[in-house]
């Protein structure tokens, strides 16, 4: 059965997403915050995050997914299928359980990103501002 989450931790965040995409991510219930174990990078204008068990936490929220499938759909025509494919992932709440959610990780070339250390692309952000 597909995960009917959604674990957000860079610019589709509702706080950092700009039009068309905020109503969108309007339509997603927000959980509460969420984290997955992985690396997250600096690409610029916006983050990466490449999934490692082995590695450190990613911090994000975690949303319920809309009955509509057009709103995952369109999220995928945002995230590109190559650069951003979804895929499925184990998010972590804040009480500790485990869900099985999507996430769109990061395929692009890294070799000019920088690591955010503490995973937390919402501060990292506002410190750069």
């Amino acid at each position: 059965m597909a995960p009917d989450r959604l674990f957000i931790y860079g610019t589709l965040l509702p706080d950092l997403v700009r039009p068309p995409f905020d109503a969108l991510v309007a339509k997603l219930t927000p959980l509460g915050p969420a984290t997955v174990r992985g690396r997250l990078y600096d690409l610029g204008p916006y983050p990466g995050l490449v999934l490692d068990e082995a590695a450190s936490t990613v911090r994000g929220e975690l949303f319920a997914l809309p009955e509509d499938p057009t709103v995952l759909s369109a999220l995928d025509d945002y995230e590109g299928s190559c650069s951003y494919p979804r895929i499925e992932c184990r998010a972590i709440r804040a009480n500790g359980e485990t869900e099985a959610s999507w996430v769109y990780e990061c395929h692009a070339d890294l070799s000019r990103a920088v690591l955010i250390p503490d995973g937390d692309y919402r501060q990292w952000h506002a410190e750069k501002k």
